[in-house]
């Protein structure tokens, strides 16, 4: 559930930042590549604690 809640709200953010970042460059605003450009950003940040763990050098307490 909390991914699903995490994609919702980085799409709806990911939004809000592709509208201000083309109204502050005088662009279109482009929805739908926005919209990718999010939900991209948002599953890469779902694996990051996958891929960092592998690289953790501190001792696990066992």
């Amino acid at each position: 559930m909390r991914y699903i809640a995490t994609l919702f709200w980085g799409s709806i953010l990911g939004e809000v930042i592709g509208f201000l970042l083309s109204a502050l460059n005088g662009t279109q605003f482009n929805p739908q590549q926005s919209l990718i450009v999010s939900v991209i950003f948002v599953i890469i940040l779902f694996v990051m604690p996958a891929i960092m763990k592998q690289f953790d050098t501190t001792a696990s307490k066992s």
